[in-house]
């Protein structure tokens, strides 16, 4: 019993953590890419994931058009 209830409670933990990052990344739940994605890997790799919008913004003139737009509102 002690060791179902762990192992639901774990399971529940995860999928709360998975749904977190997703949240964190700016992103949802669904597996669409966001038009920044290549724009972050290109010139934001080493940032944070938390910090992704402040280091695109600093990179406004460099970014693909589609997620220029995104950050030129």
């Amino acid at each position: 019993m002690f060791r179902a209830v762990s192992v639901a409670i774990i399971a529940g933990v995860i999928g709360l953590g998975a749904i977190g990052m997703a949240d964190a990344k700016g992103g949802h739940s669904t597996k669409a890419a966001s038009p920044c994605t290549p724009d972050y890997k290109r010139l934001c790799s080493k940032t944070p994931v938390g910090q992704a919008a402040s280091c695109l913004k600093k990179h406004i003139g460099e970014l693909s058009p589609a997620c220029k737009a995104k950050y030129s509102k």
